[in-house]
């Protein structure tokens, strides 16, 4: 019995231990997404108090004075119930110093009397003492699980609430047997079969809880993954103060023009995904017909993917432009497939404000940056004439870009026939936090500078007054 008993938690704390070593590629220091370390701790000090306590079995001989390991082993499970606790405490409020003191110091006091009891009293009264602590903390458990799950109403999360509430339907079932026996327990071999049963049924609630945790984690990165990824990359923080300074000002930057077009990139996304919802309604109806017309099917099954494709493409260029790392290395892009993008997610504001865009273009002209860099550049140019044709009441508002290559010199002309920039104001134009416009922040054309001018290019305001504005980009092959 004593082999078996051992070979059971054994057992246990291998499949807890299989548990831990299938999420260690989360744990590493390049993992972008890591378990709660309160969770993540519950379960490594269960398997060491699972290991410890299948070895303080096979050294008992009498279960009334068993040796020390047993208070190790059994603080070691109290401290896991109570870091479990604490992970789901954690999920919707922080664990203030002055909790995890108390939390600390019940840990503690919890080991002065579980071993004062292994000593002095006898292992009913150990049991008893475990028990109805395990009863107070698991009803903790569930308690915090309930309180998380009624916002994020998450299936893995009531798994571990069956679980918990199993864990803790199976302690008074031991008090009972455990105290209905007639004489004090001395051997492994006198503990009742009903009491091993539940102490096993137990811990493999224990087990599955840990499991549920672990799915509750794996269900939430796969919600999170499946979101498109549009946040900003936090700053290294070993890059100097000047470069930390522009990194943040280029995120305000990313924010304010996106923030510009959103309407224009909500309209455009909305488009496909409409159009893949009526396509699908339409072939499922095709579908229960007896007589399919296969042709038909094929055409809608077409036009679907097409439509996602559409989406597909603007929600990568979203996420080209907010995970665009402005590290310094030069790259050589397509100054039309560049501005296609950018078009991709404006053209509905464009349509709706009545401007046209023109594009002369040279196939093969090259822009010798990385393509986030170049998006942000023509975004920014696209919003000043955007907002600056907007508040013009005319028949025709045009934004016209020419790029050509003269010998070794690239050049970009982005105009537009707006009313242009004052004389007293081209001067610092493009000058960080200065603005011609009162909503504007100073950051897009300072921006347009920094990018154009660290690749070796240079940009210049290149019209009158009342002629529209007019922006001239040119590189040289030597830059």
């Amino acid at each position: 019995m004593k082999l078996l008993l051992s070979v059971y938690f054994f057992i246990f704390a291998t499949i807890q231990l299989g548990l831990l070593i299938g999420i260690s590629h989360y744990i590493g220091p390049k993992s972008r997404s890591k378990p709660n370390p309160y969770w993540l701790t519950a379960l490594v000090i269960n398997i060491i108090g699972l290991l410890l306590f299948a070895i303080g079995i096979l050294l008992t001989a009498d279960i009334q004075k068993p040796p020390g390991i047993f208070t190790f082993a059994n603080v070691l499970f109290y401290a896991a119930s109570i870091f479990q606790g604490a992970f789901f405490y954690s999920l919707s409020k922080p664990i203030t110093r002055r909790l995890w003191w108390g939390l600390s110091i019940s840990i503690v006091v919890f080991g002065i009397i579980f071993e004062y009891l292994r000593l002095f009293i006898s292992f009913e009264s150990r049991t008893v003492f475990a028990v109805s602590v395990y009863a107070v903390v698991f009803a903790w458990q569930i308690r915090e699980a309930f309180l998380i799950n009624q916002k994020l109403k998450l299936q893995q999360l009531r798994y571990f609430q069956y679980a918990a509430i199993g864990e803790a339907f199976f302690l008074l079932p031991r008090l009972i047997v455990l105290l209905s026996a007639d004489n004090p327990i001395r051997s492994m071999d006198e503990l009742p079969l009903l009491l091993i049963l539940f102490t096993l049924g137990q811990i493999s609630m224990n087990t599955i809880s840990f499991i549920a945790i672990w799915g509750y984690w794996s269900e939430r990165l796969a919600f999170e993954n499946s979101k498109t990824e549009t946040e900003n990359e936090a700053f290294k923080k070993v890059l100097a103060e000047r470069e930390t300074l522009i990194a943040s000002l280029l995120r305000a930057n990313k924010t304010s023009s996106t923030g510009a077009l959103s309407a224009s990139i909500a309209h455009e996304i909305n488009q496909p995904l409409g159009a893949i919802q009526i396509n699908s309604e339409f072939l499922q109806r095709k579908l229960q017909d007896e007589n399919l017309d296969r042709e038909l099917i094929t055409r809608i099954a077409k036009d679907i993917a097409k439509d996602n494709m559409r989406a597909a493409r603007i929600i990568q260029t979203l996420k080209a432009i907010f995970t665009e790392k402005y590290a310094a290395i030069s790259d050589s892009n397509s100054v039309i497939e560049v501005i296609n993008s950018v078009l991709l997610l404006s053209k509905s504001n464009l349509n709706q404000k009545g401007i046209q865009v023109e594009l002369e273009i040279e196939n093969n002209l090259k822009i010798p940056m990385s393509y986030g860099e170049a998006q942000q550049l023509f975004i920014n140019l696209f919003n000043n004439s955007i907002q600056a044709l907007d508040s013009l009441q005319m028949p025709t508002k045009i934004i016209r870009i020419v790029g050509i290559q003269k010998g070794d010199i690239t050049e970009i002309r982005f105009e537009d026939n707006g009313q242009g920039v004052a004389l007293d104001q081209q001067s610092g134009l493009f000058d960080l936090f200065t603005s011609t416009k009162r909503e504007g922040m100073g950051l897009g054309l300072w921006l347009c500078n920094y990018i154009v001018t660290r690749h070796g290019g240079r940009i210049q305001y290149a019209s009158q007054q009342d002629t529209g504005a007019a922006f001239k980009i040119t590189f040289t092959a030597s830059n």
